[in-house]
């Protein structure tokens, strides 16, 4: 089964095929948001309450470990509802919570939003639905995204059907984490140890497969955490003394929502970054391999909805995308001394000159 927007990115169900490189053309993606996030509802949770109780309010809740999440929520996942019947400030209201890269508050945030009573809750990344379901074991939560196997993490039992509590979007970040390690060793033929930014909520089981898709494929990985921007100079002098020459960098919304400002201080030790949203690469990535951000957060609006409808999430087919695009940023290269392989040039959708 597969859902398609005109003219955007397709998204299928479990059951379809998925991985391939193609186009992806996505003009809306755009940039990320610059605005400082404001937590929504004009009204304290107390007042929100006497609302509800007047007529029908759902309340949607979303905790996600950096600020690009919220971003995208309030720019694509929100409007998608409204279309689909469910407004904020009419029949809907939204808390928006989030860090910006700091794991440690996040348990005290899921426990805030699930003492909210939320209707449904939008978690952004496996250890956030964890935390909210440790919080209110029957809170309805929607992965927005997934970025580890659902399955395997104990959160579904399925794809197809995932039977309990939790359905969303999920990311096949480790096939996505493989194929950035390939398109890295290719900018560095010379073989040289390949260095991996892992964000603050990467769990030890994605380490370990990470160092053995490296070990698989011959690739020497030197692998750093970094959680707030703080943490960047730190990380990334690590990995230049390590003797790293090109950088991936692990999917996590603290990362996507400060590209700008990773992207010029990995310049300032002559790093390249490979990434994985299209703004990233618009920000100074030389390259960003993934999913259009606008369609998952639309996908993830109707199963919020279906949600918010009264239907189980655990009936609620969990979907992952289809279409990915690759982008170029030539430009970033050449201002790094870089040489971009031919097999680089042939297989981008998009060459940023």
């Amino acid at each position: 089964m597969q859902a398609c927007f005109p003219g955007r990115a397709c998204i299928s169900a479990p059951d379809a095929r998925h991985g391939r490189d193609v186009r992806a053309r996505d003009r809306q993606q755009g940039g990320l948001v610059r605005r400082r996030v404001v937590l929504s509802g004009a009204f304290s949770l107390a007042a929100a309450d006497r609302v509800r109780a007047q007529g029908r309010v759902h309340r949607l809740c979303v905790l996600a470990p950096g600020r690009f999440s919220i971003d995208g929520v309030r720019r694509w996942t929100l409007p998608e509802l409204a279309r689909l019947g469910f407004i904020e400030g009419r029949n809907l209201e939204v808390l928006l919570r989030s860090t910006d890269g700091d794991a440690a508050p996040l348990s005290k945030l899921a426990a805030e939003l699930a003492a909210a009573r939320c209707d449904a809750a939008i978690a952004v990344a496996n250890p956030v639905a964890h935390l909210l379901r440790a919080a209110d074991p029957r809170l309805r939560v929607v992965m927005g995204f997934a970025g580890n196997d659902p399955v395997a993490d104990g959160l579904a039992e399925s794809l197809a059907r995932p039977g309990g509590m939790v359905t969303g979007i999920v990311m096949l970040g480790e096939e996505l984490d493989a194929k950035r390690l390939e398109f890295a060793r290719d900018l560095d033929p010379a073989g040289g140890p390949i260095g991996f930014l892992a964000g603050a909520t990467l769990t030890p089981d994605r380490v370990a497969r990470i160092h053995a898709e490296a070990a698989a494929n011959g690739i020497g990985l030197v692998l750093v955490r970094a959680g707030e921007p703080a943490s960047y100079p730190a990380a990334l002098g690590a990995l230049r003394a390590a003797g790293v020459r090109v950088i991936v960098v692990g999917s996590f919304p603290g990362f996507a929502g400060n590209a700008g400002l990773l992207a010029a201080q990995a310049a300032e030790h002559g790093l390249p970054l490979l990434c994985d949203w299209r703004h990233m690469a618009e920000a100074g990535c030389v390259v960003s391999y993934g999913a259009s951000n606008a369609e998952l957060r639309r996908r993830n609006a109707v199963q919020v909805a279906r949600v918010l409808r009264g239907e189980p999430p655990g009936t609620i087919p969990m979907e992952r995308p289809e279409r990915f695009e690759f982008i170029l940023n030539l430009r970033a290269a050449r201002a790094l001394g870089l040489a971009v392989p031919n097999a680089i040039l042939a297989r981008a959708d998009e060459v940023i000159e």
